[in-house]
């Protein structure tokens, strides 16, 4: 297993994590966000095939970011078939590391109340301090999430 960041032409391969209804929105959107330094995409691989992601966020409009100091990571996922064996934690590890090596020293993620797993290892890697509550559409969908907080 190696972790990177994935590169836009690799932008495709997400859609062996989650079902998108608007595959090219989806594409064009996270192209632009990496474009302009919005967003990063940690990328976890198990020789070529992708069985992880986890997106970084470094601007927003609210309390999810703060510019140089507070990251937002969301779209969290590991591929069905690598789950429960640590590959989560270590992702999450990794982008955390490789984050405050850029100097961020504060991060959050957004948590839907019936999600006992990803709560579970937020909670272990300290993501306890509940600051809001969000709601977002996505391609249609609609997320209702507390968004947590971890300090380094």
């Amino acid at each position: 297993m190696f972790i990177r960041k994935l590169n836009i032409k690799e932008l495709p391969l997400l859609t062996q994590l989650f079902y998108y209804n608007d595959i090219d929105a989806m594409i064009a959107q996270n192209e632009r966000e990496i474009t302009t330094g919005n967003v990063d995409i940690f990328a976890m691989f198990d020789d070529t095939r992708l069985i992880g992601e986890l997106h970084a966020a470094y601007t927003s409009d609210d309390e999810r970011t703060v510019k140089g100091q507070r990251a937002y990571l969301f779209a969290f996922r590991i591929h069905e078939e690598y789950q429960g064996r640590g590959y989560g934690k270590q992702l999450l590890q990794s982008a955390i590391n490789a984050l405050t090596e850029q100097g961020y020293s504060e991060f959050t993620v957004g948590v839907e109340d019936d999600n006992d797993r990803a709560k579970h290892i937020y909670d272990s890697f300290g993501f306890t301090e509940l600051i809001a509550r969000n709601f977002e559409e996505y391609q249609g969908d609609g997320y209702e999430y507390g968004l947590y907080l971890r300090r380094n």
